[in-house]
């Protein structure tokens, strides 16, 4: 029996997690649930032991209201901790307001019942219901106490007790709620305690938690750092003498981006220039493309013609198909200059148009777009792939890029146009300095930002 007592008891202490709406576990609405669980069960026995003194004085009526008020408490108590604080509550004001009128209209003002409604205008404060409601209640009390104030000033109480009683239940009235409002402050002051010590566990467990992820994300920074160094590594270096001349600039949006490019000489006559986009940003486009950038370099591609840029563009569709490499795509351009003949052989993958500025630029120059009418690398098996030729003329340039080169919104919320980046190319190209360097430094200019929002990647051919 004792232990199921302290096991009652500690209950009152506990408010179980999930049984109620998320609402319910804010801080405030913990500490009302907390003093609602105490506030209650004590008020039922305060009424119990208020019907055992009624029965001993002999006043049978008032110990029948006591007994009353105590299966409405039980009521209230069991309400209350199914949830329906706000019910419970409701219905222990209308309890405190009749029991304070029939108390008073029974014995009278002197026995001090009516100090009970200080109880409820107090704590009415610990709950976290609307200023409306808070008010509505505590006026009600206010009309409850000086009505039965005015009333017992002119009208005699219908059981006259003796002085000696009513000193007594004066005294006993008082102290009950002095030592009533002392366990309420306790009981509130120990939820506020015990809400204040959970707080700071669960900030240090965050804490800890934020330490643990700055940890987890600086050793990962550190790795897409090395997987980014290792990317630019596999780039080919600038081709600075000679008949073919390079130069490029990559700029990846995050720490790594799916742009890659590279060049090289198939055979003695044949060079190859391409530059792939692989959807996406991180670490899985990354990958696809430096696996890409590999087979072409290695030119491992079975039954493969490498001067043939659509049979290359359809040898890698095959070899990466989308659903092999968790739904990602890549478009390409890839281009073959042969030098004896001057002729230039390329396909796109759904990939923007190389620019060839056919030409010397200070005599002016012709602008080729050069680009075949073919699907993304990936996105379909039964994709079939052509290429395009045409011949380059001494002095001529030619541009391969990804489209964050030129996809690029402007302050004013419109969007960088092709014809406006092709204007801007060729007007640079007339002037002294580095085309790549002006361009780069233009687009920052126009987003007015360092960072761009997607990978800013160009690669530079010059013929001779």
């Amino acid at each position: 029996m004792v232990i199921k007592i302290k096991t009652f008891l500690r209950s009152l202490s506990e408010i179980p997690e999930g049984k109620f709406p998320p609402s319910h576990y804010t801080p405030i609405s913990r500490r009302a649930i907390y003093y609602g669980n105490y506030a209650y069960f004590s008020s039922l026995v305060l009424m119990a032991i208020y019907a055992l003194v009624w029965s001993l004085l002999r006043l049978y009526l008032l110990a029948l209201i006591s007994s009353s008020a105590v299966i409405v408490y039980i009521a209230v108590f069991i309400l209350h901790r199914r949830g329906y604080f706000l019910s419970a509550h409701f219905l222990t004001a209308l309890l405190a307001i009749t029991l304070t009128i029939l108390y008073v209209l029974i014995v009278g003002w002197e026995v001090g019942s009516q100090y009970f409604l200080i109880l409820p205008s107090v704590t009415v404060f610990y709950t976290p219901w609307r200023v409306s409601i808070k008010s509505s209640l505590i006026g009600a009390y206010l009309a409850t106490y000086f009505g039965m104030y005015f009333y017992s000033s002119s009208t005699d109480p219908l059981i006259a007790l003796d002085p000696i009683y009513l000193k007594f239940l004066y005294q006993m009235n008082v102290m009950v709620v002095s030592a009533y409002l002392a366990f309420a402050i306790h009981i509130y002051y120990k939820m506020a305690i015990n809400s204040d010590k959970k707080l700071f566990i669960a900030h240090q467990k965050t804490k800890i938690a934020l330490e643990e992820r700055d940890q987890v994300l600086t050793h990962l920074n550190e790795e897409l750092s090395e997987a980014a160094d290792y990317v630019k590594r596999i780039l080919p270096p600038p081709i600075l003498e000679g008949a073919i001349r390079t130069n490029w600039r990559y700029v990846p949006s995050t720490s790594l981006g799916g742009d890659a490019f590279g060049y090289h000489r198939i055979d003695d006559e044949n060079l190859a220039a391409y530059l792939i986009d692989v959807s996406g940003h991180g670490i899985g486009a990354a990958l696809l493309s430096i696996s890409v950038i590999n087979v072409l370099r290695s030119q491992s591609l079975r039954k493969t013609d490498f001067n043939d840029p659509g049979q290359v563009l359809q040898s890698l569709n095959n070899a990466f198909p989308s659903e092999s490499n968790k739904d990602m795509f890549f478009t390409m351009w890839y281009g073959v200059f042969n030098e004896n003949s001057r002729k230039l052989a390329y396909a796109s993958g759904g990939h923007p148009p190389a620019i060839l500025f056919n030409g010397n630029p200070v005599n002016g120059s012709k602008i080729d777009l050069l680009r075949t009418p073919n699907y993304v690398i990936g996105g379909m098996p039964e994709s079939t792939f052509k290429t395009g030729k045409c011949l380059v003329g001494e002095s001529s340039t030619l541009y391969i890029y990804s489209d964050g080169v030129y996809e690029v919104q402007k302050t004013d919320g419109s969007m960088w146009r092709f014809h406006e980046f092709t204007d801007y190319l060729q007007q640079v190209r007339t002037e002294n300095g580095s085309v790549l360097d002006r361009l780069y430094d233009h687009v920052r200019k126009l987003g007015r930002s360092d960072t761009l929002e997607d990978d800013f990647t160009i690669l530079e051919v010059v013929f001779a």
